[in-house]
């Protein structure tokens, strides 16, 4: 009677846990330091944010795929001239990003190293300036388009305990088809730190 006690409340103890299920969710985010790939020679290194959430469906512990919703924001200074008219920017370029990504993680006691890879919509903004010969005018507008956008990286999460994981990651992005110009520095290396919970 006492072994069958013992029994059950393993059991519902394994019950509480959603990760010891074979499908279940977690639901996080995270914010971190973005390093573009291209910088402007002879100038300060650029850097910006990036702050993502997440919802994540896990399969047998192991595998899974991860909804991603994420802003990325970074400095940048940009410099055109129009005959005897010089034109500079310091500003920011803002995308935002919609993708899915696909990973595998594995659990060795509360530490669960992952890697991850996955692609979807980039929309960004960047100031872009234009010269109206007719009229010896600069005009300043913001540039907006809708990209494909690639990114993969890895990271660790921690089990705090069975309702709160909290997660280091790493992750390298690119928007191919975006022009490597100096106002367009949304393609780089993030580094994150972030909390999630199970569902």
């Amino acid at each position: 009677m006492f072994i069958g006690a013992l029994a059950s409340t393993a059991r519902a103890q394994s019950n509480d846990d959603p990760t010891a299920r074979k499908l279940y969710l977690d639901f996080g985010g995270s914010v971190g330091l973005f390093i573009p790939y291209d910088q402007v020679k002879g100038q300060k290194t650029l850097t910006g944010s990036n702050a993502m959430t997440a919802l994540q469906l896990n399969y047998h512990q192991n595998y899974f795929a991860k909804l991603q919703f994420g802003q990325t924001t970074v400095n940048f200074k940009s410099q055109s001239n129009f005959g005897t008219i010089n034109s500079l920017i310091d500003a920011k370029a803002n995308s935002t990003n919609l993708g899915l990504a696909f990973g595998y993680q594995h659990s060795f006691g509360r530490w669960q190293p992952f890697i991850l890879a996955g692609a979807g919509a980039s929309f960004i903004d960047v100031p872009a300036t234009s010269f109206s010969q007719s009229t010896n005018t600069v005009n300043y507008t913001t540039f907006s388009g809708t990209y494909l956008y690639i990114n993969a990286g890895g990271g660790v999460n921690y089990k705090v305990s069975k309702s709160f994981i909290f997660f280091l990651e790493g992750q390298g992005s690119t928007i191919p088809q975006l022009p490597n110009k100096s106002s367009t520095h949304l393609s780089g290396i993030s580094a994150m730190i972030g909390i999630k919970a199970p569902l």
